[in-house]
């Protein structure tokens, strides 16, 4: 138990990478901003948490594609209704493991799943009773059959995608950009 808690930390230590106290969320770059986990309304860097772990955690050990960032995101923030910002992260991630083939054509993907979530959870007070995002994301080997490792280019789109999509400009600690972005350094440097 011990030193599954020194791998942990020496994880988070890597993982974390430098915080740039005045860096702009916009078009972050996943090398130098790989900790971003919350930013203040007005859209600047504030620091990491230790919910970056979490998203890092769950992908050892498992092969870092984009479906499995998403279920790593399920996880680690599963149980909390689905949101506008998850269902933008989904789309991008859904249609970059599919090769950019034209998800709101087919209706039946993941993406369409969460809008669909959404909108339901929109008309039920009970928090209990909503769409959460591990039901949406439990699907995913159903509804996405290609699939392949996460790469720069993808963790910046979804950390964008989640950024632009949500009212204060922050991402969500351990959810789709986080565990994309975590799926990006593993792939990267493995020895993590």
């Amino acid at each position: 138990m011990q030193a599954k808690k020194e791998d942990r930390r020496t994880l988070n230590s890597q993982a974390m990478g430098s915080s740039k106290d005045d860096a702009s969320v916009t078009n972050i770059s996943v090398e130098e901003h790989f900790s971003v986990s919350q930013s203040s309304p007005g859209g600047q860097f504030v620091g990491p948490t230790e919910e970056i772990s979490t998203a890092a955690e769950a992908l050892i050990g498992r092969s870092t594609t984009l479906t499995e960032a998403l279920k790593a995101a399920a996880m680690n923030v599963g149980h909390k209704p689905v949101e506008t910002t998850d269902v933008a992260a989904i789309k991008e991630v859904e249609t970059r493991a599919i090769g950019g083939d034209d998800i709101e054509g087919t209706g039946g993907g993941v993406t369409a799943v969460a809008s669909k979530a959404i909108a339901r959870n929109k008309t039920i007070g009970k928090e209990s009773e909503k769409t959460n995002l591990r039901d949406v994301i439990a699907e995913i080997d159903v509804k996405v059959t290609r699939d392949r490792e996460v790469t720069s280019e993808d963790a910046e789109a979804v950390v964008q995608a989640e950024l632009n999509h949500s009212p204060f400009k922050n991402i969500i600690p351990g959810g789709v950009a986080e565990s994309v972005a975590a799926a990006y350094k593993l792939n990267h440097d493995p020895s993590l």
